[in-house]
């Protein structure tokens, strides 16, 4: 902070063990992932490449490396998840997980329908 200010919580260092902010990137250039880090990155704990953006992105691999360069874990949405099993592509993203080394996944059923003990998935590596 660069000034005091009554009645605003404490914010733990990273690495936070509670308290996590994730910011979703909904198309950001390299050069907007880099500002945003500069600008903001003391307060972003993980960042989530939403919508399926990272089907479109130029540069998908370069924008990933940055993140891990600067320490950022980051993952692709839900969104990407619903779209590869709504067309029976399980496997095909668990192997696109492994190919971008993602360490995180979001499993959601925003736009399918999953029975929720169905939705319970363990990666292991």
């Amino acid at each position: 902070m660069n000034f005091e200010l009554s009645h605003i919580p404490h914010r733990h260092v990273k690495p936070r063990l509670a308290g996590l902010t994730m910011v979703m990137d909904k198309g950001l250039s390299i050069r907007e992932c880099e500002n945003l880090i500069d600008g903001s990155g003391d307060y972003i704990d993980i960042i989530k490449l939403g919508f399926g953006s990272s089907l479109i992105t130029p540069k998908l691999e370069n924008k990933l490396a940055f993140f891990r360069e600067v320490g950022m874990p980051v993952y692709f949405g839900g969104t990407l998840f619903e779209a590869f099993v709504v067309r029976g592509q399980f496997e095909d993203y668990l192997r696109l997980l492994d190919k971008f080394k993602m360490e995180y996944a979001e499993v959601s059923d925003g736009s399918i329908t999953m029975p929720h003990p169905e939705n319970v998935i363990t990666l292991s590596g």
